[in-house]
């Protein structure tokens, strides 16, 4: 079983932030879980941290933990909670969470799982505030969130959506909640890397500024040339903005909407200037390779990948990206914009990337925001991901996600994230030996359903 760990913020924890604000001292979360203590037995060292990150003192008295096929806890006695602070619970009073911490509270009726669990931490008035959901958990150290800045952060900054990389080797992705349309931003040792920009300028914008983006982008890869796509680079363009953007990928096809939106005179205009190095992806490296690979600061690696030459119509001409962590076997993805059908197959048969530099991933980001004609059942046995993440609309006129889509995810024991139902997704790897991986969302829970999705009536897939 692969070894990471999926970290959810559920609905009630997402409004924490930004509900009714008259609620004071709630501002509660499940920063460490010691899950598969090393050095002693599960019923001794089992450990639960929770850390008031809000701006008023907070009281543990009649909260409750509850953990799957575990009757749950509810604390009985007053436990305050100064804010920027932690408190520890545990199954045994002798349990050592640190140096010079003790545990406040013993609790039973819970019992962490080792091979996949979840745990709960709810308010008096029975509202989920915060959650987490693990497989194969690191053994002797806890699973950890990123420390807020500051006490009295909003709670959106704790499950790691806007926290930065906390350290040199660590990867974050962001897969940006844009609506119907793809944008990630990728970040790793100072290096900060954008796929697509997604269908609206100002919402990509709103995004640059909330994740303190404002100076430099060391690379911009458009995955190809539909404005579901491009029409939020604009952005990066925009005077006020003086950003500096080191490269910049695309197809170079001449596409009539690409150009009525200026985007290409803007990347001209900067190529011609040398401040902007544009390469095409049918080039990606400007000596004839086939493979391109740009190195982040902090170890993580992205391969761009020729698109299909002869593809037809844009999907099909969407460059394959494969992002590896700076621990290779803690953390891959693979991202391939829209391809569709002949161009996934096209990666396999003719272009060889199963081989060289290997499809396999732990992360699939969904081609074409989980449309059916995105997957088949060969293409989730090469990447053979472990999680599906999609970006799309909880509106939209394509039935997306299509039912054939989640039922082959579903047939292949992977579990979906989708950024209309659950906001942004962030992805983190601390990039060390043995570190895995952890899945942030804003809301929801894994394998949700939208309301426009359906079952697509295309010959291809009724097949599925």
């Amino acid at each position: 079983m692969r070894r990471f760990v999926v970290a959810l913020l559920l609905v009630a924890g997402a409004c924490r932030g930004r509900g009714d604000r008259r609620e004071r001292g709630r501002d509660l979360v499940l920063s460490r879980v010691m899950v598969d203590p090393a050095t002693v037995a599960d019923d001794r060292g089992e450990w639960i941290e929770i850390t008031n990150v809000g701006s008023d003192v907070a009281n543990l008295r009649d909260w409750s933990l509850r953990s799957g096929n575990d009757a749950g806890f509810e604390i009985d006695k007053s436990v305050t909670v100064p804010p920027g602070t932690s408190v520890f619970v545990a199954r045994n009073s002798r349990a050592h969470p640190g140096p010079g911490a003790r545990v406040s509270v013993v609790y039973s009726g819970i019992t962490l799982g080792n091979t996949g669990d979840w745990l709960v931490l709810r308010a008096p008035e029975g509202a989920t505030r915060d959650s987490l959901a693990w497989i194969s958990p690191p053994r002797g150290v806890p699973i950890m969130r990123p420390p807020p800045a500051r006490a009295g952060v909003p709670s959106a900054l704790v499950d790691g959506g806007q926290a930065g990389p906390t350290t040199d080797r660590e990867l974050v992705v962001r897969v940006l909640d844009v609506g119907q349309g793809d944008a990630i931003l990728i970040q790793n040792g100072g290096s900060t890397v954008l796929v697509d920009g997604g269908p609206d300028r100002r919402v990509l914008g709103r995004w640059l500024d909330q994740l303190g983006v404002r100076d430099t982008i060391d690379a911009v890869i458009l995955t190809h040339e539909h404005s579901d796509h491009y029409e939020g680079l604009r952005e990066l363009f925009s005077s006020r903005r003086k950003l500096a953007i080191r490269f910049f990928w695309s197809n170079g096809d001449p596409v009539p909407n690409l150009n009525f939106t200026h985007l290409p005179d803007s990347i001209e205009a900067r190529a011609r200037n040398g401040v902007m190095t544009y390469r095409d992806t049918d080039d990606p490296c400007a000596d004839g390779s086939a493979i391109c690979t740009f190195e982040f600061h902090g170890g993580a690696k992205l391969h761009l990948m020729r698109p299909m030459p002869n593809g037809v119509g844009q999907n099909n001409r969407s460059v394959a990206l494969k992002l590896i962590g700076p621990d290779s076997a803690s953390f891959t993805m693979w991202m391939a914009g829209d391809a569709e059908r002949d161009e996934i197959g096209w990666y396999d048969r003719t272009a060889d990337y199963a081989r060289m530099p290997g499809m396999r991933a732990d992360v699939l980001k969904a081609d074409h925001h989980g449309g059916c004609d995105g997957v088949t059942d060969r293409y989730l046995d090469l990447v053979h991901p472990s999680v599906v993440v999609a970006s799309l609309a909880a509106v939209n006129d394509y039935g997306h996600m299509h039912a054939q889509a989640a039922l082959a995810f579903a047939r292949h024991g992977v579990s979906w994230y989708r950024t209309d139902q659950n906001g942004a997704i962030t992805l983190r790897s601390p990039g060390t030996p043995g570190g895995g991986y952890t899945v942030h969302v804003e809301r929801g829970s894994a394998n949700a359903s939208g309301p426009s999705d359906r079952r697509s009536r295309e010959q291809d897939c009724a097949r599925m």
